[in-house]
């Protein structure tokens, strides 16, 4: 009988200790490196990994996590912050001030600044120094509006295995990374699929609540509500269609949940505004293209499935969104713009200009959109007009490239804004152009100029005011056309307790996120 008890109990033991991972369906991430960001996706399994020195609650409000506090002195021109004593990497060691130090000279270092478009936020901080072993006093010239927001994005990383090289992304540690969170990666991590477990020795203010999640790269299926019911998925972003059947009782069979949850981020087109390499240089052919985008597709949708028609950049939720109306594009309109601009009607339906250029245009998309996409949408409207646009489809990765080196006029796809509208800076001011970051190949100095002084601005209304000024501006130099704000559709199993969502719509960069997921039986 003891030896029939000790077995049982031993396999009961060994059950616990191989619980069913949460599945979570991410489009393929980059790395789970913090340092070489660059993907949204990148940040769903690192958030787990890592902890921030600062993260946010439910209600939107930042809250300490690897910081035990910070103090702000000398009217924000010196910051002091205090770690938690008793915190370690996954390794052991403990974490320290100079880790710190060392995160904040690594992100700007230049081969890093060329992936993860660090122009402003921490990298940007004036000095940090380390004043003992858990305390660090951030030095500024100016003040920051953006304080908080810096060191939400800051997630330091372990000085002793993340030395940069002339090739960071080829690192191992970059999918065998160090962390200072409540789950660590087991086996080594690639980047369409990753298994976590929860770490033991995780001593920081917000644990996880399961025991393991495994992440995947979900494009090889066909139908996502099939892959959660068969238990491939616990969790996934699904189809308008799939989403609608599910909610209306015709998917499913009851057994799973759906979630649709507005996001601060939107699909665009980004326009090529350099003069040497792309027609659209000309701010007239920019106006063009805003009077050809195909709102109506977005409005018939609207019937069976909400979208929200952009008409700011920074969407609604983002507290520098620009409420005031927009008058919806008309054909019409592209039309006159162009004859004005000298654009003429020209042989084979294409128009030319003075100098007998052909307007002729070529859009890139990602390889996986759907026959009627955005820039196929874009593509028919405009060959009306008399602008000939040849759409190329590309994988992601390569899109980035295309329009990294202003390659190509036109680029479809989305972007996700920030909690602080100056990490979006990259993408119009001068700083990143040298990064590579402003794809539109932009360059205005009045934006250089708000964007700085929004910055160092710490009246939060003053503030507003400033990127109310940047939105008007973006909408009449047109270097991006937002098209459509998302709503993120999901399914999950019922199984899957504790979703919940931050104030950008996203599903982690809060507490408790999917820390706080669990599996009921």
């Amino acid at each position: 009988m003891y030896w029939r008890r000790l077995i049982l109990l031993t396999c009961l033991l060994c059950g616990l200790g191989a619980a069913e991972p949460i599945r979570v369906a991410v489009d393929e991430w980059t790395t789970v490196n913090p340092l070489l960001m660059s993907r949204d996706t990148d940040g769903e399994a690192v958030d787990l990994i890592f902890d921030r020195l600062v993260t946010l609650d439910a209600e939107g409000n930042f809250i300490p996590e690897l910081l035990q506090s910070w103090t702000i002195l000398k009217g924000g021109r010196e910051v002091v912050l205090e770690l938690r004593p008793g915190m370690t990497w996954h390794d052991g060691a403990p974490i320290e001030a100079e880790d710190l130090v060392f995160t904040w000279r690594t992100l700007r270092l230049p081969q890093v600044r060329a992936i993860a478009d660090t122009v402003g936020g921490v990298a940007s901080l004036d000095s940090l120094v380390a004043e003992g072993p858990l305390r660090v006093r951030i030095r500024l010239s100016r003040p920051r509006g953006t304080l908080l927001s810096d060191l939400y994005n800051f997630i330091p990383v372990p000085r002793r295995h993340y030395q940069m090289g002339a090739k960071p992304m080829a690192a191992p540690v970059n999918f065998q990374p160090v962390g200072s969170g409540p789950y660590r990666i087991v086996e080594r991590a690639t980047t369409k699929h990753l298994k976590l477990e929860r770490w033991d020795g995780y001593r920081g203010a917000h644990p996880g609540s399961w025991p393991a999640f495994e992440f995947s790269d979900p494009t090889a299926e066909k139908s996502t509500a099939k892959a959660i019911l068969e238990g491939r998925f616990h969790y996934a972003a699904t189809s308008a269609l799939s989403h609608y059947l599910v909610r209306k009782g015709a998917l499913g069979a009851g057994h799973l949940q759906v979630y649709s949850v507005p996001q601060a981020a939107f699909g665009a087109f980004f326009l090529n505004c350099d003069p040497k390499r792309s027609l659209l240089g000309e701010l007239a052919l920019r106006e063009a293209l805003a009077e050809l985008t195909p709102w109506q597709e977005f409005a018939r949708a609207r019937q069976f499935f909400p979208a929200r028609l952009a008409s700011s950049f920074w969407p609604p939720e983002n507290w520098a969104h620009d409420p005031e109306p927009r008058p919806l594009p008309q054909a019409e309109r592209a039309e006159t713009i162009l004859e004005a601009a000298g654009w003429h009607m020209g042989s084979g339906g294409v128009r030319r200009d003075a100098k007998g250029r052909t307007l002729s245009l070529v859009a890139y998309e990602q390889v996986n959109s759907t026959t009627r996409s955005m820039a196929r949408l874009l593509a028919e409207r405009a060959a009306k007009v008399g602008i000939r646009i040849e759409v190329r489809k590309l994988t992601f990765q390569a899109l980035t490239e295309k329009s990294a080196e202003h390659e190509g006029d036109i680029w479809s796809y989305g972007w996700t804004t920030s909690l602080d509208p100056d990490v979006d800076a990259p993408l119009f001011t001068r700083d990143g152009y040298r990064t590579k970051a402003n794809v539109s190949g932009y360059l205005n100095p009045e934006v250089d100029r708000l964007f700085d002084e929004g910055r160092h601005t710490l009246d939060p209304e003053a503030r507003r005011k400033l990127y109310l000024k940047l939105s008007e501006i973006i909408w009449r130099d047109k270097p991006v056309i937002p098209l459509n704000y998302n709503l993120a559709r999901i399914l999950a199993t019922r199984r899957l307790q504790g979703v919940s969502f931050n104030v950008l719509g996203q599903a982690y960069g809060f507490w408790p996120g999917k820390r706080g997921w669990t599996l009921a039986d």
